[in-house]
This record gives C-alpha cells, sequence and structure tokens, in this order.
C-alpha cells in the first residue's frame, strides 16, 4: 500500500460533467480541501486548514479547486521557492503541489482541469513550473507527461515533503507568456 489511489492507465475515463468547474479557492473552500489533503496524508485538519489561509494570503501562491455544482471535489495548489543550501536538487521556481480529487470523483478529468488551471495563473507569473511526485503515483506521472512536463532528476529532495531519499522525481514544463 502506497498511499495513492488504485490507478489503471488502461481504463478509460469517465465523461466529464458539465457541472464541473475550476475556480479560486476562498475562504469557505478551505475546511475541505484540508480533509481532502489529511485523506491522504493524515495529520490534523485544522493545521492543514491554517497553513490553506496563509496559502490564501500570499501573492506567491494560489490554491484551485474543483467544484460539482456547488460541491468541493477537487484541490490544488501552487507556490513559489527558493533554492536552499540544504535541498540544491529543488530550484528557485514555482512548482505545482497537493491535487487532490475525492474519490467518488476520480476519472472525469478533474486532476487534469485543476491542473491546467494552476499553469495558468502561473504562466501569468513565470517562464516554466516545477512539479514533483513520489516514483510510485503512476497516475500524476502519466497525467504531467500529457501536460508536458519532462523529468528532470530522481536525486532530489524537498523542504518538508514526506518523501524518503529516492522516493521522488521532480519535473518541468515550460509555459507560454
Amino acid at each position: 500500500m502506497n498511499g495513492f489511489a488504485p490507478y489503471d492507465p488502461d481504463s478509460t475515463r469517465r465523461p466529464a460533467e458539465s457541472a464541473i468547474s475550476v475556480r479560486p479557492a476562498v475562504a469557505g473552500d478551505l475546511a475541505v480541501c484540508a480533509e481532502l489533503i489529511v485523506s491522504r496524508t493524515g495529520g490534523p485538519v485544522g493545521k492543514r486548514q491554517a497553513m490553506l489561509v496563509d496559502d490564501l494570503e500570499r501573492d506567491d501562491r494560489y490554491v484551485a479547486v474543483a467544484c460539482a455544482g456547488s460541491e468541493v471535489v477537487g484541490y490544488g495548489g501552487v507556490f513559489h521557492h527558493e533554492l536552499t543550501p540544504e535541498h540544491p536538487a529543488a530550484p528557485t521556481g514555482y512548482y505545482l503541489v497537493g491535487l487532490i480529487v475525492a474519490p467518488a470523483w476520480r476519472r472525469y478529468g478533474i486532476g487534469e482541469q485543476l491542473t491546467l488551471e494552476r499553469m495558468r495563473w502561473t504562466a501569468e507569473r513565470a517562464a516554466e513550473i516545477y512539479y514533483f511526485a513520489n516514483i510510485a503515483n503512476g497516475a500524476t506521472l502519466d497525467l504531467h507527461e500529457r501536460l508536458g512536463f519532462t523529468e528532470v532528476t530522481r536525486d532530489f529532495t524537498f523542504p518538508k515533503a514526506p518523501m524518503a531519499p529516492g522516493a521522488g522525481v521532480l519535473l518541468k514544463a515550460s509555459l507560454s507568456r
């Protein structure tokens, strides 16, 4: 068990629901976003929600949500990272983080919609974007490859990321500006 949802790359994606919308998160969305995060990573919901509040208040961060009608069913973030001596493989730039879709809403293309929205936001600020993932997460790696991300390195760690050395991969995509 690796903590990721079951993934079958040969299965057919379900038709997109016409009621799915992707938008910037607002304060009222953050409790659901925190619950989505904790459902995958564990930890206290209140702590995660406080971190998301901070994300909404910073100009170098972005939180997007996917909604089915008025229900938040997915979350994804972006933040700007500065290179540190402790993590020389993590270059300065914008990073996609935390793509999570509620289990009942997976395979509808919601992860792709959230990723495209976060890439759009970042393209207004930078010429490239980074993403890191656990190498065991085939669903997210396939998604990001389809969207133009290419592998930079597997010799990668990131500050406060819950991955053991050697378990992560750093990817990068160019953005049109």
